[in-house]
């Protein structure tokens, strides 16, 4: 898989760059997967929560270079300092359950 490549083999409490229309790909971690036609993921970003294709979700450490250098919006240094330190925040008392 080169760096680029998206997957659908992610899992819930992957740690991935997520991109949303109107943002920059942004530090987040895979919450579930929706395995129904729409094969959509359940993504955690800092500070919100949304669903997205597989299309816009790249694993993070081998594209950490390309996506992960700092930008001039707020909260993408906490998201990045979160993935890397505290990478199961937000899953304490969740379970993470895969939907079939």
């Amino acid at each position: 898989m080169t760096s680029d490549q998206t997957t659908e083999g992610f899992i819930p409490g992957d740690v991935v760059f997520a991109k949303m229309k109107g943002y920059p790909f942004w530090p987040a971690r895979v919450s579930l997967y929706t395995a129904d036609l729409r094969r959509i993921y359940h993504i955690l970003l800092c500070s919100s929560r949304t669903f997205l294709f597989p299309k816009d979700i790249v694993p993070y450490w081998p594209n950490k270079e390309k996506y992960g250098r700092q930008i001039k919006r707020g909260g993408f240094e906490e998201g990045m300092w979160e993935i890397e330190n505290d990478p199961g925040v937000g899953l304490r008392r969740q379970k993470v359950s895969v939907y079939n």
